[in-house]
């Protein structure tokens, strides 16, 4: 019977094994993009119904109910006490929740669902050049080149298609908001990447959405009784159950999972998803087509950000 040295056995083993965690990183991340193309269709839709603070303070109250029973059942909740860096939690409370939260909804309110999936792309090239920044990772020309081309896509889109908008500066203030909100997601995925050292993603998660209950249920109760008084059919209360659970709690612990296996650079290639996902709902299920300038904003966009993680990314034993 042949035998296989030891060595190479375990060198083997240890390949298998991280291509099987890679693998089921790529589902999560897959996955936590499907909920997410159902949260922006589903809160544009609830627009109509509750405002933006009402909205993101109803999710995070149910989100942050659940993710506590989760801390409870796992253990995690003792570890709590040992926490010492609490301004890094506060600071993924305000980007990742608060902030990328409230920006998204308000956005949504003046923008389409396809529109904010498609700049929702633009986040890998976002995370490649602020990790540069901040992190001081390096860029070669093949991130400029993505940037080039990525820009050209983001330029289509936010001017729908007309060079007149474009000379006049006449942009979509709900494209603006969800810009920023992107830019605030980065953030928090490059605060997050480096606050899981030593921290499941579960504990990461769940604090983020807790700490920021302070500030969005007094804005969610004031905007209530003073600006837009919520009012809930049956199919906006299932909508808004969906939303607090699978985009709310799913959605953030898969792609912080995700994100722990294969870094915020590569984990963010997968936003790119996001808007397959919402032209794919809308079209079977809604019978909402595509305009001809999202779709070549959508190509451009995409070009851009696939060309910069497969030529900047270098495949090794150890991914």
């Amino acid at each position: 019977m042949l035998k296989l040295d030891p060595v190479k056995a375990g060198f083997f083993n240890g390949v298998l094994s991280v291509k099987n965690e890679t693998l089921k990183a790529v589902m999560l991340l897959n996955i936590a993009g499907l909920l997410w193309a159902g949260n922006m269709i589903l809160g544009q839709y609830l627009s109509d119904f509750l405002g933006p603070w009402s909205i993101v303070s109803t999710r995070l109250v149910i989100g942050g109910s659940i993710f506590m029973l989760l801390l409870m059942q796992t253990g995690e909740l003792k570890k709590i006490k040992h926490i010492t860096n609490w301004w890094t939690f506060i600071a993924l409370a305000v980007t990742g929740v608060i902030g990328f939260q409230s920006l998204l909804y308000y956005g949504l309110r003046l923008t389409t669902a396809t529109n904010a999936g498609l700049l929702n792309s633009l986040t890998p090239l976002l995370t490649a050049f602020m990790a540069a920044a901040f992190l001081k990772e390096k860029l070669n020309y093949h991130h400029w080149v993505a940037a080039m081309v990525t820009i050209f896509g983001l330029v289509f889109i936010l001017g729908e298609g007309d060079l007149t908008n474009l000379l006049q500066l006449n942009f979509n203030a709900g494209d603006l908001l969800i810009l920023a909100a992107m830019v605030s997601w980065v953030i928090y995925s490059l605060i997050a990447k480096k606050a899981m050292i030593g921290m499941s993603p579960l504990l990461l998660t769940a604090l983020g959405v807790l700490l920021s209950l302070v500030v969005v249920i007094p804005l969610g109760i004031y905007e209530a009784k003073a600006i837009q008084t919520p009012n809930l059919t049956a199919n906006a209360f299932w909508a808004l159950m969906f939303i607090s659970t699978g985009p709310t709690v799913l959605s953030l612990l898969f792609w912080n999972k995700g994100m722990k296996v294969i870094g915020p650079s590569r984990a963010s290639l997968f936003l790119n998803t996001v808007p397959v996902y919402i032209i794919i709902i809308n079209t079977v299920f809604l019978g909402v087509m595509p305009h001809q300038y999202q779709i070549v904003g959508m190509v451009l966009i995409f070009a851009g950000s696939f060309y910069a993680g497969l030529k900047v990314h270098k495949p090794r034993i150890s991914d």
